[in-house]
C-alpha cells in the first residue's frame, strides 16, 4: 500500500498545483440577454428570471437478510427482514443571465414517510447561490466525479455521495479540461469516534459508537480540494485531491489527506464503463458509501472511526438493453487499516478494526412511459475483519433485494 500511496500522493500534488491557474479575461462587458432557452425552464413574467420546479415522488419496497443480529435490520435481530417507505422529493431552480455570468440560486428538499398518518423527516440536500463560475452553499462536493458513478437505488451501497457546505471555483481551460478548487465545511465529519477498539480488557470492538462518518468534533479549519477534469470524444476523467486539517479530542492533530481517480467511458452506443479509485487517510467521510453507510437506515454507523487509512475501488458496466431498458452490473473491493491512527494509539490488539470490505450488484430499469420507471436491484456486501481479539465482530454478509417505482417530473 505505501507504493501506491506515494503514486498518488503525487498524482494529488499535480492536481492541486494545477488548480491554481486563473481564470482568462471575460472580455468586455456586454449587455444581458435574457432569455429561457434551456430545455424546461420557462420565464417568470414581468422578470428576467428563468425558473423550473423538479422533483419526484416514489416507493421503496426491500427485503434483506444478513447473519450478525442488531446491526442493519429493523426488526434488530438479524435474519430476514421487509420493509417499504415513500418519499417526495421537490427543488426549484431560478436563473438569470448577468454581465457576470449566469446568477443561479438552487433548493432542493426531501422527505421520507415515517410509517405513520402524517409523519416523516424531511431534509435539505441543496442549497446554493452561483455566479458565474463561483458556487456558495451545500451541493456535491467537489470531490465527486457522478460520471464514473453507478446508477442505483436509494438504498444502494455503490454510490459515493458527498453533500456538503462549500465555496467553489471552477474555469474552463478549452480542449475539454476543467479545473476546480473549494474549501469545504469540517465540519461534515464531526459528532462521533465511529466504531473503534474499546479501552480496558479485554479490547474488544465498540461496532456502535456513534453515527457520524468519522470526525471527533474538534476541527476547525475548512478542507481543500481540488479537481482536474476532462470530458472529450466519449471519455470523461477526473482526478481529484484534498487536504483536511483533523484536530481530535484528546488533544492531537494531524493532516489528512484524500486522492481519487475516476473515468466513464462509451463503449458503444449502448454500453458504457465506469472505474473509480478512491485513496484516503484521516478522511473517511470522502470514502464510498460502502466503507460506512448501513442498511436500511442509511446512516454511518458502520463506519470504524475517523483516523483510518483507506483505499477503494469500484467499477462495472451499464448498457441500453432496449429503447426503454437499462442494465447495470457493478463491484466493488475495499481495504481499511487503522493501525497508523491519527488520533493516537489504540490499545493492543489494533487489528481488531482492519477490515476488507468486497461485493457486487445487479439492476435493471424499465421505462414504460415518459416520466415513470421500475427499478429492480440486488447487492451484496461481505466484510472481513482483521485477525484480532477473539472479542472482535464476526465477519458479515448482507444481501438486499431493492424494487422502486417512481414519477418524476
Amino acid at each position: 500500500m505505501n507504493k501506491f500511496k506515494s503514486l498518488l500522493l503525487g498524482g494529488a500534488a499535480v492536481a492541486i498545483a494545477a488548480t491554481g491557474a486563473q481564470a482568462a479575461d471575460p472580455g468586455p462587458l456586454r449587455e444581458p440577454v435574457y432569455r429561457c432557452d434551456i430545455t424546461g425552464f420557462i420565464e417568470l413574467p414581468g422578470t428576467d428570471i428563468c425558473f423550473k420546479v423538479g422533483g419526484f415522488a416514489r416507493l421503496t419496497v426491500w427485503a434483506a437478510n444478513e447473519d450478525t443480529p442488531g446491526s442493519i435490520l429493523e426488526d434488530n435481530e438479524g435474519g430476514d427482514d421487509v420493509g417499504m417507505y415513500a418519499q417526495g422529493r421537490l427543488n426549484f431552480d431560478a436563473r438569470r443571465s448577468t454581465d457576470l455570468g449566469t446568477v443561479r440560486a438552487f433548493i432542493e428538499i426531501q422527505a421520507t414517510d415515517g410509517n405513520g398518518n402524517s409523519s416523516g423527516d424531511m431534509g435539505l440536500r441543496h442549497a446554493f447561490a452561483q455566479l458565474g463560475n463561483w458556487v456558495f452553499g451545500k451541493t456535491w462536493s467537489t470531490y465527486l466525479h457522478g460520471n464514473s458513478d453507478p446508477n442505483g437505488s436509494d438504498l444502494s451501497f455503490l454510490a459515493h455521495s458527498i453533500r456538503i457546505n462549500q465555496i467553489r471555483y471552477t474555469t474552463s481551460v478549452g480542449n475539454g479540461l476543467t479545473l476546480s478548487i473549494a474549501v469545504e465545511d469540517h465540519a461534515y465529519e464531526e459528532g462521533g469516534d465511529g466504531a473503534r477498539v474499546a479501552s480496558g480488557p479485554p479490547p474488544a470492538l465498540d461496532a456502535t459508537e456513534g453515527s457520524a462518518n468519522g470526525g471527533s468534533g474538534e476541527n476547525n479549519v475548512p478542507s481543500i480540494v481540488a479537481t482536474i477534469n476532462y470530458a472529450n470524444g466519449g471519455i470523461d476523467a477526473q482526478l481529484s485531491g484534498l487536504v483536511k486539517f483533523n484536530e481530535y479530542d484528546n488533544g492531537t492533530d494531524d493532516t489528512g489527506y484524500g486522492i481519487m481517480f475516476g473515468i466513464g467511458a462509451e463503449l458503444t452506443d449502448a454500453i458504457n464503463a465506469f472505474l473509480k479509485v478512491n485513496y484516503t487517510e484521516g478522511a473517511p467521510g470522502y470514502q464510498f458509501d460502502w466503507f460506512r453507510v448501513s442498511f436500511p437506515s442509511g446512516d454511518n454507523s458502520n463506519a470504524t472511526g475517523h483516523d483510518h487509512e483507506q483505499i477503494g475501488v469500484m467499477g462495472g458496466l451499464s448498457a441500453q438493453l432496449a429503447d426503454n431498458i437499462s442494465g447495470q452490473i457493478a463491484g466493488f473491493w475495499g481495504e481499511s487499516d487503522n493501525t497508523g491512527s491519527f488520533g493516537g494509539p489504540q490499545p493492543a490488539p489494533a487489528a481488531v478494526v482492519n477490515r476488507d470490505v468486497y461485493g457486487a450488484g445487479v439492476l435493471v430499469q424499465w421505462r414504460p412511459a415518459s416520466g415513470f420507471d421500475f427499478l429492480a436491484e440486488v447487492f451484496w456486501r461481505g466484510t472481513d475483519y482483521g485477525v484480532g481479539d477473539p472479542g472482535g465482530p464476526a465477519d458479515t454478509d448482507e444481501v438486499i433485494g431493492v424494487f422502486h417505482a417512481r414519477t418524476s417530473f
